[in-house]
């Protein structure tokens, strides 16, 4: 298996979003408040952004279960201007690791994903889609309830936190 094909899956009610594995330093399972801009994660203090709202609202899908899971990313695998977002949004300065964190309302695993399995969005309207972060989408049975496809949807965190910084910057000054 190719390291491509090593996903971090964050699964909400009818959809999995995927993540390259490569992106998430850690995932771990700790009851941070949503709207706190930093936690204080192995001795340091991380910007933190909370995603899982945005998902929710902008995919129409709903958390599993009633959990808060913190993706540990590396400023480093993202633009400077993302980075500069990071650090304006959450008026936290990146620590020595360059570390910072994300967090979603639902589950987590590791999975392993032929990415043959995944389809590039129709070029009609992929431009759009990339900019709200989606790359690709793929279906898998949903081992639960055979008869249900679950959308699979491989996500570029880079270009989804640009999203998400576009409408929160938006919303502060319209507000």
């Amino acid at each position: 298996m190719e390291a491509s094909d090593y996903f971090t899956c964050i699964a909400y009610d009818t959809v999995d979003f995927l993540v390259q594995s490569k992106y998430v330093v850690f995932g771990l399972y700790l009851a941070v408040e949503k709207d706190v801009k930093s936690i204080d994660f192995n001795s340091e203090l991380l910007p933190h952004i909370h995603l899982g709202s945005f998902l929710e609202e902008s995919f129409s899908c709903s958390a599993k279960e009633g959990c808060n899971v913190v993706l540990v990313m590396r400023k480093n695998d993202f633009p400077a201007d993302v980075q500069k977002k990071i650090q304006t949004y959450t008026e936290t300065a990146f620590p020595l690791s360059g570390n910072f964190a994300l967090s979603v309302n639902s589950l987590i695993s590791s999975k392993n994903i032929a990415l043959s399995s995944l389809r590039l969005i129709p070029e009609s309207i992929r431009r759009v889609q990339n900019a709200c972060g989606v790359c690709a989408i793929g279906f898998a049975q949903d081992k639960k309830a055979p008869d249900i496809l679950r959308k699979r949807i491989l996500l570029a965190p880079d270009n989804l936190l640009r999203m998400y910084f576009s409408r929160v910057f938006k919303a502060q000054k319209e507000g």
